[in-house]
């Protein structure tokens, strides 16, 4: 461990907990097991990686199948998680460990504050008063497994993941977000691919996180998708209290939706008290219990990288 740097060692420790989770340890095919993890956020001109998290992880886990790194900025950790399914879904693999970690370093608060991306105060998602996103540090890996594998294994199944979609908007610049009508595009085809309506889904996870442009992207989107007010799903998000964990923020979102349906009970959207007018949604507006069988996560990264994920209990 002395050898690892703070990222490093919170990336292993996240994927070992969600190797322990799932009782990987034992009785597992190495050679089946693979790992999928996202490229920590870096500043334009950032010392890259020595060795990517993910290859470590597959090290010290033993595992053998294929180890994919994604990219995506702060989409990236959710971009593991869809590297996973297609190989569960492909039956490359029988089980990945899929996610991201990230640290915060001088170069990069310095970049997010110089290109006017984060705040000085505090994070506030959707409110009238956001000015940034609040940078924090972090670490989010889940297993996701082939149904009949883990079902032979006797896994403890918290959720099902039951469409996803991905997409790239090659219209926008690099450190740009993309507009409101590709994130609703985004969320849409991942109902569409799901065979759901709009009502079936319960809550939604945004990955809103008080950067103007992508509340402004990710509420009119999910206006254009679910309509307005409460007619549909509640939104929330986590980074108004946990702050923006960036390539980790995809998969700590999908923990938290993990943890609302296992709770059923909705967390608010900490930072909210004066809504942004126009952008009309059934936000969270403090915790409750409701029944919750499918929730939506979204991730939208700077440059075009854009993902929405539907789990079920």
């Amino acid at each position: 461990m002395h050898f690892l740097d703070r990222g490093s060692a919170i990336a292993l420790d996240a994927a070992l907990q969600a190797v322990e989770m799932a009782g990987l340890e034992s009785n597992s095919d190495a050679r089946r097991i693979a790992i999928a993890d996202g490229l920590p956020y870096r500043a334009p001109g950032q010392a890259t990686m020595f060795a990517p998290n993910g290859h470590l992880i597959a090290r010290v886990a033993g595992a053998r199948g294929a180890a994919v790194i994604t990219g995506g900025a702060e989409a990236s950790g959710m971009a593991a998680l869809a590297a996973g399914i297609r190989l569960i879904t492909s039956g490359d693999a029988d089980a990945v460990v899929a996610g991201a970690a990230q640290t915060l370093q001088r170069p990069l608060l310095d970049h997010l504050l110089g290109a006017g991306l984060a705040t000085r105060g505090e994070a506030k998602p959707f409110d009238r008063a956001h000015d940034g996103l609040l940078p924090a540090e972090g670490a989010a890996y889940v297993t996701i497994e082939a149904e009949g594998t883990a079902r032979e294994r006797g896994a403890t199944v918290l959720a099902r993941l039951t469409a996803y979609a991905e997409h790239f908007d090659s219209s926008v610049e690099p450190l740009a977000v993309s507009e409101a009508a590709e994130a609703g595009r985004v969320q849409q085809d991942a109902l569409t691919r799901a065979g759901y309506l709009q009502g079936q889904v319960d809550l939604l996870v945004s990955c809103a996180d008080g950067r103007p442009a992508v509340d402004f992207a990710e509420g009119f989107g999910t206006m254009r998708t679910f309509g307005r007010h409460a007619f549909f799903a509640g939104v929330t998000s986590a980074a108004g209290a946990l702050g923006n964990t960036l390539a980790a923020s995809g998969p700590v979102a999908v923990v938290s939706a993990l943890m609302a349906l296992e709770r059923q009970s909705s967390f608010p959207v900490a930072g909210l008290s004066d809504p942004e007018e126009g952008v009309e949604l059934a936000y969270v507006r403090q915790t409750r219990a409701e029944r919750l069988n499918c929730v939506m996560v979204t991730s939208t990264g700077l440059g075009g990288t854009l993902i929405s994920l539907l789990i079920e209990r």
